[in-house]
């Protein structure tokens, strides 16, 4: 019988495996054409978090585009641009259903502007809280034009500037080539009455004074011509 005794292997002892040197760790071949500074970022710390940086904001965007724009809701994102304002004392803003406040002013041309809701000889108003500063009143200004243009007489157009005086309205309607009625409010208190928080802020007020509809937030053409025709009955 063959002895098979002299073909095994020796067993490895436990100091055997602790005397073996550790395996050298595998690295990346350099490539002979890549920049040194590239190189040295890319094997730093620094560089490594610098991508997981990239690679997190990447995902964001594709999940924002999966899911923002088509997700907004068609009045949510058509009234989203308003500018905060800080008005003095202002009060409850007038809803739907109440009176319209009372107020007499100037208009740039020096003429009285009244509106006076016991008196307002059977023509609706418009009465918009702008600023000449404001993006989103600025943005809104030439469909404005453009409406109180087609409605004509039927409706009667006030933008009412909160906080600004003559000379800044005066310059800035003259720039855009407004020809409705502006009113400067230097001292906010037509905005104080209408309890104006925020601008653009529209007020569609009925022949009869009272408040038809509110609406906070640069409106579009297609809003406005809805708003005027429900409260001129066109």
């Amino acid at each position: 019988m063959r002895d098979d005794s002299s073909d095994k292997l020796p067993e490895e002892t436990s100091a055997d495996v602790s005397d073996r040197p550790d395996p050298e760790p595998e690295t990346r071949a350099d490539d002979p054409d890549e920049p040194d500074w590239r190189t040295g970022i890319r094997g730093s710390r620094f560089g490594q978090v610098a991508v997981m940086i990239v690679a997190a904001f990447a995902i964001a965007i594709a999940a924002w585009w999966a899911v923002g724009p088509d997700d907004v809701g068609p009045a949510q994102a058509e009234t989203a641009v308003v500018t905060e304002v800080d008005v003095a004392g202002a009060d409850s803003a007038p809803v739907v259903g109440q009176r319209a406040p009372a107020f007499t002013a100037t208009d740039l041309d020096s003429q009285e502007v009244v509106l006076d809701p016991d008196a307002m000889e059977g023509r609706p108003v418009w009465l918009m809280f702008v600023a000449t500063w404001c993006t989103g009143c600025r943005t809104e200004m030439p469909d404005v034009q453009a409406a109180a243009a087609d409605y004509g007489d039927d409706v009667e157009v006030i933008a009412v500037y909160v906080g600004e005086d003559a000379a800044a309205v005066s310059a800035y309607s003259e720039r855009v080539g407004n020809d409705f009625t502006q009113v400067p409010d230097r001292s906010q208190a037509i905005s104080a009455a209408y309890g104006i928080m925020g601008v653009p802020s529209h007020f569609f007020i009925g022949a009869d004074g009272v408040v038809e509809q509110v609406q906070v937030g640069l409106l579009t053409p297609e809003q406005m011509d809805e708003s005027l025709r429900a409260l001129t009955g066109a």
